[in-house]
């Protein structure tokens, strides 16, 4: 007589794996993770686990990103042409490329023959990261400055009007762009920048044709200013936010940082009543058109000796990351932020060195790799997971390293017009309907 099969009964184990349970941690944002440290005492440990630490630098270095979508890399190579007299400056001249394969070795010249024609030979990228394909272009300007944006791929080309302030007279103009950005509730491209004024001089008024009789001084305001284009509207307005913030770049290319997830991120220094301010980077909501701030970690400025440190904001694969360097160890840093506005969520990921031919960390590319410039000028890259370097074998003390995504989206002309026609390549620029 055959057996009946019987169930068999006991207890269900509520017990997770701790490798299965890691697996899943690690895959969370920083922020939640940080929430779930409450859960348990193991879970209020796992930035002191080692196994669990691999596990989650992997996943930051290697995860997908949307602004990583079929990426390529564009580098700026700026080199100072010969003297035209001993008394002038150096004539400064651009060159871009994208560049690809293991060793970068494959490089491919862009045509900024547009971009020269507007902006002059010495220009720039404003920010670390394309939008849809575009990037801003800014200058070093001899009397102006001026933006345009400019799609690599499609080599689309729009200008950006001059705003009203500019024309205001019996004052000097200097504008600092600060971030290029994307509404996506609007589907409008904005570019957020800070004005500073100044008195004429009595040779500027000359110069200008303008009576210094006419001139009331006292009259003329100078207080420095937030402004916001919107490409939909092709119009500069005034940006209502915290003016207490004083921007303080050191160059002209370390104002701008990089756009993420419909914020811009910069560098800063905001001075606080009873405080003799600080070292903060600002995060801008390009869709409310909102600032929101965070203090940089404090472990990064007490341990090391802060002028001997070389930092830089940069994105980390879809996290705001820090990368400092320390000439007193010859270590480089790296920490992510859990949580803007929070200085607590600042979590070291990495501590790599020494690296003794690091001069300055400049940006960061995509699975882990940090470019920088070496001590002899020369521009390199770090790898975080293979902890090799490459060298680039191109002079690096005036380059700049920017990510392209694929994901063109053709830019709606309702307020621009085509206006000329250069090897064959339409050119669009916005009018300008402020311009005196």
């Amino acid at each position: 007589m055959e057996k009946s099969a019987t169930p068999t009964t006991g207890k269900v184990s509520n017990h997770i794996p701790d490798d299965v349970a890691f697996s899943i941690l690690s895959k969370l944002p920083l922020k939640s993770l940080q929430r779930f440290e409450s859960v348990s005492k193991p879970w209020s440990l796992l930035f002191q686990n080692s196994y669990f630490m691999k596990m989650y630098r992997n996943h930051i270095i290697y995860r997908n990103h949307s602004g990583y979508d079929d990426a390529s890399l564009i580098l700026r190579h700026t080199i100072a042409v010969d003297y035209v007299t001993p008394l002038v400056e150096p004539l400064i001249r651009s060159t871009f490329y994208f560049i690809s394969g293991e060793r970068f070795e494959n490089r491919v010249k862009l045509n900024m023959s547009l971009p020269f024609q507007v902006l002059g030979q010495d220009i720039y990228i404003l920010g670390s990261i394309s939008i849809n394909g575009f990037v801003c272009l800014s200058n070093v300007p001899d009397d102006e400055r001026k933006a345009v944006l400019w799609n690599p791929t499609t080599e689309e080309f729009i200008v950006i009007p001059s705003s009203p302030v500019e024309s205001l007279p019996y004052r000097k103009f200097e504008a600092f762009i600060h971030g290029f950005g994307y509404d996506r509730v609007r589907d409008d491209y904005k570019v957020i920048r800070y004005v500073v004024f100044d008195s004429l001089s009595f040779y500027d008024v000359m110069f200008r044709g303008l009576s210094e009789q006419e001139a009331s001084w006292k009259d003329v305001p100078m207080e420095p200013l937030w402004e916001i284009y919107s490409l939909r509207s092709n119009s500069w307005k005034k940006l209502d936010v915290d003016t207490s913030m004083v921007m303080s770049p050191e160059t002209r290319e370390e104002t701008v940082r990089f756009y993420m997830d419909g914020m811009c991120h910069w560098w800063d220094k905001i001075e606080k009543d009873n405080d003799d301010g600080g070292t903060y980077f600002v995060s801008f909501d390009v869709t409310n058109e909102v600032c929101f701030t965070t203090p940089m970690p404090s472990d990064i400025d007490h341990t090391f000796d802060i002028r001997l440190v070389k930092r830089q904001l940069v994105m980390l694969n879809g996290s705001i990351g820090l990368i400092s360097y320390s000439g007193e160890t010859n270590t480089l840093h790296v920490s992510i932020l859990g949580e803007i506005g929070v200085k607590e969520s600042w979590t070291k990921l990495f501590i790599v060195g020494p690296l003794p031919h690091v001069k300055y960390p400049i940006e960061a590319g995509k699975n882990g790799d940090i470019f920088f410039i070496k001590k002899d000028g020369e521009l390199a890259c770090f790898n975080l997971d293979t902890q090799t370097i490459k060298e680039l074998g191109v002079e690096g003390d005036m380059s700049q390293i920017v990510v392209k995504n694929e994901a063109a989206k053709e830019i709606e002309r309702e307020a621009v017009v085509t206006v000329s026609k250069a090897q064959g390549i339409e050119v669009a620029a916005a009018v300008d309907a402020y311009r005196v």
